[in-house]
């Protein structure tokens, strides 16, 4: 029996320890056959996955906490979602075990929470967790509380002796020794709000400091495989895009290392699905070739983020190919019906029997192949994919790439555009071989709002990169149903879409990432529009989470539990803090309004020193500010406070570039040679690389007078075209510096020098 907190703590620490140990050989149990509980009817396909268990479930929310209260009985909180793994082995073996079931039911209150439904929730307990086994935490996340929703136990998957033996033991000292485990909830309820409420004191970002923040962020680069961590890969995208924007704009050549390598591994990779397109969510190897098989919709946009940049930055084709596969399948597969976007597909699959499996549909055997492709063609993928008759995955194969294609062409004998042709074509029929003839993931068809504003501005930013108008398309359609179907239009922006029914009033995250979303399809369409629209709901956004005392955004509009959490780091999306400097700064460099620098500057004062010390897990934090303080990187540069918009882009004879400068009606900028030695000039400067016969022709200016000057100015107006012009595609400059000052009949603003990467055709 365990009499005090010392030895309550060792015995959490030891059953936490043993479910870890014990995880990966438990035995499934027979599932329940009850009736229906009441997560039937909730609008979550994890929740409802649970919906049949013996378990007298209860789901989030007031009911449940009075019942716990009435009774003085501690809360069992599971919490995960729907294309979870470990969570579906648990639901099989424990959950819908009678047993397990009897005991919860008699001395537990049992709540369910989707996290992806309320990551608020998830953000307090996963933390908790973290706090208790000093461990990183993971889904399923089992929490026991107090009536009052305090913590004092927390675990991930347990087997279901484990698990038994873990919910008997705290149903006995809940009894005997209820104030020690009172006060055990207590101190971690500190904790928590200690963690989530600390901030360092403000540190000016200086481009030394960035820098610093670049080598501190990858002291863990895996030299030999690519990526960041010694053990299992995960794409970090926040990371990924700080480190691109640090490549692009600063020329920081650790950063370009990192990013590309661990860009060039996951393409690669088992991680990549090279049958279907996409990105699984992480690999369990260090090599990036066994994956853990769910695909999440924010995955594939923050990596399609990335492979973008890094086309535009290098201009090597095979990050915009992989772009495109991985775009063409979230159009294919994840698209609903009303054009926004399904969150995730399983892990599991079935095959023969009645239980699914771990990657079912995605592995291949040398058999299946000769069976779909033939002998020839069998034999032709498995030198490419490294197919054997052992396998890679439980004696199956994970399709992953050892070599480069150029490498493979190479030791091939074969022509690289050979090489994609006859590949394009085998996996085409692997992929319809899939379809027909396995059962398809699970599909988790929740629309979630900020997971959608990401997928929205990813599409954007393709569309203009690759000059694709389908992505461009598919992101407005997307991005209208949120407006007018899911509230934003009002100002009461909806948190998720399922069956029909929106539910839940979005978190700050949704506000800020549809807002981001909004502004990135501005710059696509220049639709005056899509900036008012993302102004709105900013301004929505600021009323519903500000925080005047720290300066930032609390997750939600009241609190969830115990605490009203603010997210702390940033993840595979940014927190939704770094998201709003993001916006802001945007914001700032579209419109005359002089308060949303402010806001960004408020934000950042209040959470950079975190970044600071800590800028792997602040990545985005960083690379947002940097984007305030030294300009954005992108196909198209606004300066003067959206008064002037220029692009470049090369001409198809692959020896030009056009440099497109559009002045807003009532505005003008000044020609390449003024008039007037005291006006700042329009000038084009190429910026690294080669720039041997490099010639750059700029256009014939207006001459007149204007209000405020009583001699003849030289000007441009409207839209100008410069052409930079080269004798050999080898030394076109892929990066320019465009410096301008814009003026009105009434006030001229200050200078500006912006970087214009040259985008392709």
């Amino acid at each position: 029996m365990i009499r005090n907190r010392g030895d309550f703590l060792r015995f959490v620490l030891m059953a936490f320890g043993a479910a870890m140990v014990l995880g990966h050989t438990a035995s499934a149990a027979s599932k329940g056959t009850g009736k229906a509980n009441r997560l039937l009817t909730e609008p979550s396909p994890y929740l409802q996955q649970h919906a049949y268990n013996p378990v007298n479930w209860y789901p989030w929310g007031e009911e449940a906490f009075a019942k716990a209260r009435k009774e003085n009985k501690p809360i069992l909180l599971s919490v995960g979602y729907a294309t979870c793994h470990w969570c579906h082995v648990m639901e099989r073996e424990s959950y819908s075990d009678a047993k397990i079931a009897e005991l919860l039911n008699t001395s537990f209150v049992a709540i369910k929470v989707d996290r992806e439904r309320r990551p608020e929730v998830d953000e307090i307990y996963i933390l908790a967790t973290q706090l208790i086994t000093q461990q990183s935490g993971g889904w399923p996340n089992n929490v026991i509380l107090t009536p009052d929703l305090l913590p004092f136990f927390g675990g991930t998957y347990f087997p279901r002796d484990q698990f038994s033996t873990l919910l008997n033991q705290v149903a006995v000292e809940w009894t005997v020794n209820r104030a020690a485990i009172t006060a055990e909830g207590q101190r971690i309820g500190g904790l928590v709000d200690r963690v989530m409420s600390h901030r360092e004191a403000a540190k000016e970002l200086t481009p030394e400091v960035v820098r610093k923040a670049v080598s501190e962020a990858t002291r863990d680069y895996d030299v030999f495989n690519g990526g960041v961590g010694q053990t299992a890969k995960f794409p970090r995208e926040s990371l990924l895009l700080f480190l691109l924007d640090q490549a692009e704009k600063h020329g920081d050549e650790t950063a370009r290392e990192v990013a590309l390598t661990t860009l060039d591994a996951m393409i690669k990779g088992g991680i990549h699905d090279h049958v279907g397109g996409g990105f699984h969510r992480y690999t369990v190897d260090p090599a990036w070739v066994v994956p853990h098989f769910e695909k999440m919709l924010y995955n594939q946009a923050g990596i399609g983020r990335a492979l973008v940049q890094a086309h535009r930055i290098t201009g090597d084709v095979k990050y915009a190919e992989a772009a495109h596969r991985m775009f063409n399948y979230v159009l294919r597969d994840m698209a609903s019906k009303t054009g926004a976007f399904y969150s995730a597909f399983d892990a599991d699959s079935k095959g023969g029997s009645e239980e699914s499996e771990e990657g079912l549909f995605y592995v291949w055997t040398p058999d299946e192949l000769v069976k779909v492709l033939g002998k020839d063609d069998a034999d032709f993928a498995a030198k490419v994919f490294d197919i054997t008759p052992t396998g890679n995955f439980e004696g199956n194969n994970v399709l992953h790439m050892p070599e480069s294609l150029t490498d493979t062409a190479k030791k091939l004998n074969l022509e690289q555009a050979a090489l994609k042709a006859r590949l394009a074509g085998m996996l085409e029929r692997l992929r319809t071989w899939r379809e027909e003839n396995r059962a398809a993931p699970f599909r988790d068809e929740k629309i979630l709002t900020a997971w959608n504003g990401a997928m929205i501005t990813a599409l954007a930013e393709a569309g203009v990169a690759f000059n694709e108008p389908r992505y461009t398309k598919a992101a407005v359609r997307a991005a209208n149903f949120f407006w007018t179907d899911m509230g934003a239009e009002k100002g009461e922006l909806m948190r998720q879409h399922y069956q029909g029914k929106p539910s839940l009033i979005a978190t700050q995250e949704g506000y800020v990432l549809l807002s981001l979303a909004f502004v990135s399809l501005y710059d696509v369409t220049m639709e005056a529009q899509w900036l008012e629209r993302a102004k709105s709901l900013a301004a929505a956004m600021h009323t519903r989470f500000y925080d005047k005392k720290a300066g930032n955004y609390f997750m939600t509009t009241a609190g969830s539990g115990f605490y009203r959490p603010k997210t702390a780091t940033d993840g595979d999306l940014p927190s939704g803090n770094a998201a709003a400097i993001d916006l802001f700064a945007r914001l700032a460099r579209r419109d005359l309004d002089p308060e949303y620098r402010s806001m960004a500057e408020a934000i950042m004062a209040s959470i950079s020193g975190n970044a600071v010390i800590q800028p792997a897990s602040n990545a985005y934090t960083l690379r947002a500010a940097d984007q305030l303080l030294r300009g954005e990187t992108g196909q198209k540069q606004f300066i003067a406070k959206g008064r002037v918009l220029a692009e470049a882009r090369t001409m198809p004879d692959g020896k030009s570039v056009k440099v497109s400068i559009r002045v807003a009606e009532g505005w003008h900028v000044n020609a390449n040679q003024p008039l007037e030695d005291a006006f700042i000039p329009t000038v084009i400067e190429t910026v690294g690389g080669k720039a041997d016969g490099v010639t750059i022709s700029y256009p014939e200016p207006l001459k007149r007078k204007l209000g405020f000057h009583d001699d003849v100015l030289a000007l441009y107006e409207g839209e100008v075209g410069v052409e930079i012009t080269s004798g050999s595609p080898d030394t076109m400059p892929r990066k320019l510096a465009l410096t301008l000052q814009a003026c009105s009949d009434q006030i001229c603003l200050e200078p500006e020098t912006v970087t214009l990467p040259v985008m392709i055709n």
